[in-house]
C-alpha cells in the first residue's frame, strides 16, 4: 500500500496544533522546512518543527528540506524523533556525508531531485540512501502546478529504485497513476487538508489505492 504522507506546510497556519489534530490515528506527517534561499517560500524553523513533533506523538515524521545548507538541522531533527529526514542533491556539495551522519542520528535518509534535475543524479548515491524522493512541481510560492513530465520521471525511477516517493501538487487522478507505477508513497498537501476531515479523507484514498 502507497504511503500517503500528509503535508502540514499545507494546513491552515494559523492553528498547526488543531491541522495535526485532524488528522486523527493516521500514523504519517511529512514536514517541509523551506529556507527562502534554496526555494523561494519560508515554512518552518527549528524551533516549529520541535513543536510539530511533539503535537504529533506516535506518527512517523518525516521531513523535506529545501534549504541551502541541510546538514545543520540533522542532530536537531534526530533530538525531535524524527523517523525520516531528506535532502536536495542540488544543495549537498556532499551528498554521501549527508546520507551518512543522517543514519549515525538514526534516521532513515533520502535525497531528493528537484523538477529539473535527472534521475541518473541519483545513481551514484543510490546504495548509500534509503529513499528518493521526486519532485512533480516547481516549488514557488505561489501555489504549485504539477507536471505531468515529473509524473512519468517518478515512475520510471520505480521501476529502477525500491523506494520512491513523489511530492508537489498531487490530485487523486494523480494518485492513481503514481499506485500503478508502483510509488512507494506521495506527499498530499492540499488534496489532504483542503476538505473538512483530513483523516476520513486519508482513510478513503488510503482504501482506494492500496
Amino acid at each position: 500500500m502507497m504511503e500517503l504522507l500528509p503535508s502540514v506546510a499545507s494546513a491552515e497556519q494559523i492553528n498547526l496544533g488543531a491541522a495535526i489534530d485532524s488528522l486523527g490515528e493516521w500514523p504519517y506527517l511529512h514536514i517541509d522546512m523551506e529556507d527562502g534561499n534554496f526555494v523561494p517560500n519560508i515554512t518552518f524553523g527549528m524551533k516549529t518543527v520541535k513543536a510539530i513533533c511533539g503535537h504529533a506523538e506516535g506518527k512517523r515524521v518525516d521531513v523535506h528540506m529545501m534549504a541551502t545548507n541541510p546538514v545543520q538541522y540533522l542532530e536537531g531533527l534526530a533530538e525531535c524523533g524524527v523517523a525520516m529526514a531528506c535532502a536536495h542533491i542540488e544543495a549537498l556539495e556532499y551528498p554521501l556525508l549527508f546520507l551518512e551522519e543522517a543514519k549515525r542520528l538514526g534516521m532513515e535518509a533520502g535525497l531528493a531531485l528537484n523538477f529539473k534535475t535527472p534521475i541518473e543524479a541519483f545513481e551514484p548515491f543510490s546504495d548509500a540512501a534509503d529513499y528518493l524522493l521526486v519532485m512533480t512541481s516547481e516549488p514557488d510560492g505561489r501555489g504549485q502546478l504539477l507536471s505531468d513530465y515529473a509524473v512519468q520521471k517518478a515512475i520510471r525511477a520505480a521501476k529502477r529504485y525500491p523506494r520512491v516517493y513523489t511530492d508537489g501538487g498531487i490530485d487523486e487522478n494523480t494518485l492513481q497513476r503514481l499506485a500503478e507505477g508502483n510509488l512507494c508513497g506521495a506527499v498530499l498537501g492540499r488534496l489532504a487538508f483542503s476538505c473538512d476531515s483530513p483523516d476520513k479523507k486519508l482513510s478513503a484514498l488510503a482504501a482506494r489505492f492500496k
